[in-house]
């Protein structure tokens, strides 16, 4: 008993010292792991040092700028763009689906135009053209922007040159003027006695008066009669030539030329008086540029800025026009004769002030008598509907009863 006692403190002593041994036998695999990993981890900082990081996406920062543009606008409806409508598809649409994927605008401000603060110069309509537009927005001014848009949007539409411009630049409200063209056939200024052909062409004398007439319409005026919803004492009426009179201008003075109106009819346009003015088609009519000289002066000439002078892009524009512009007018009007219908009506205007109630092209002559036919046949379709109502209640109050005999039911 003794004996085995004594042997216990010895094999304790066995054990501990088997412990021990074991415990440094695993804990040298465990500092060689670790010794491993800070070799590792330094030969990885070593070759991190050595090698080139992988080229970072620069970064721009936006920018005001003007964006100068010329477009055919024939097969788009119009200019202004509508995110939300994806059915009828606009030329703003074009430029700002380009700018998106060159990365020159983001997604969302595509979606919200007021957040790169877009403004056009000027809204033009459907099938209307422009050989000098312009956008002021802000963007990212990426290397050859200009070229990379113009890869991505149609052949008939180009951007011309993008300017930076100062913070508050509005391409609206900066600009002073604009310049507009009116392409027509010949035909147009036949005199109303002879046949209206396409054969048709203009005399020196029938020219020179023409420019004769377009002649009073130069200085300041009141142009309430040549404006939708102006009255003649709205102070916006009287101007130095308002653009939205275009194509009443030039129907005013085809009517005179081919002897349907006088010149004291045009006279009295620019009176109190409301006066019969026709509107010629849209088809001819094509902004040609914009002016922006008072800007160009205060925030340009000191040379900090590019000033805002389409005649650097004369050539370049006038071949623009030549290639999509005028080539698709003159189609256009071969293929729908779009002045030949309108002159067709034009004998309908009588040119004098307007009656209010009465509407225009319904005063004298075929006019009138096809005003008056179109009143017949309203009064009679409306006599016919009547009697149908009529007729329709009387056939209800006889067979609606439930007796068959026509007579009222008992009473209860």
């Amino acid at each position: 008993m003794l004996r085995l006692l004594s042997r216990i403190p010895r094999i304790n002593s066995i054990l501990l010292t088997r412990m021990s041994s074991e415990s440094e036998s695993l804990k040298r695999p465990i500092d060689a792991i670790s010794k491993a990993d800070d070799e590792e981890e330094k030969s990885t900082a070593e070759g991190n040092v050595n090698q080139p990081e992988p080229p970072k996406r620069p970064r721009y920062q936006k920018k005001k700028v003007a964006m100068l543009i010329g477009y055919s606008g024939d097969g788009y409806y119009g200019l202004q763009r509508n995110p939300t409508d994806k059915d009828h598809r606009t030329i703003e649409d074009e430029f700002v689906e380009a700018m998106v994927k060159v990365d020159a605008i983001t997604e969302e401000h595509a979606r919200y135009m007021n957040k790169m603060s877009f403004q056009r110069a000027a809204r033009t309509d459907k099938g209307v053209s422009a050989a000098g537009n312009l956008f002021s927005l802000k963007m990212v001014l990426i290397p050859d922007v200009v070229e990379k848009i113009n890869k991505l949007v149609p052949p008939q539409m180009k951007v011309y040159d993008v300017l930076r411009t100062t913070g508050s630049f509005n391409s609206k409200i900066h600009c002073d003027s604009r310049t507009y063209m009116y392409l027509l056939p010949t035909l147009a200024f036949c005199p109303v006695e002879e046949i209206t052909t396409e054969a048709y062409r203009m005399s020196e004398e029938v020219l020179q008066e023409t420019n004769s007439l377009l002649a009073e319409f130069k200085g300041t005026r009141n142009y309430h009669n040549f404006t939708v919803g102006k009255k003649f004492t709205d102070p916006s009426s009287k101007r130095y030539i308002m653009s939205a009179e275009i194509r009443k201008m030039i129907g005013f003075i085809i009517a005179v030329v081919r002897g349907l109106a006088s010149k004291e009819n045009l006279q009295m346009t620019w009176g109190a008086d409301k006066v019969d003015v026709p509107k010629a088609p849209s088809l001819g009519l094509m902004l040609d540029k914009l002016h922006y000289d008072k800007y160009s002066r205060k925030y340009c000439s000191d040379g900090s800025r590019t000033p805002i002078d389409w005649s650097r892009y004369q050539e370049e524009m006038e071949r623009f026009k030549h290639e999509f512009i005028y080539p698709t007018v003159v189609k256009k009007e071969k293929e729908e004769k779009s002045m030949m219908m309108w002159l067709r009506d034009l004998h309908r205007h009588h040119f004098g002030v307007l009656v209010p109630g009465y509407p225009p092209g319904a005063y004298t002559g075929i006019g009138r008598a096809m005003h008056l036919i179109e009143l017949q046949r309203g009064t009679e379709a409306t006599e016919t509907a009547k009697e149908q109502r009529n007729t329709s209640s009387e056939e209800s109050d006889g067979e609606g009863d439930g007796n068959g005999d026509g007579e009222e039911p008992p009473s209860k």
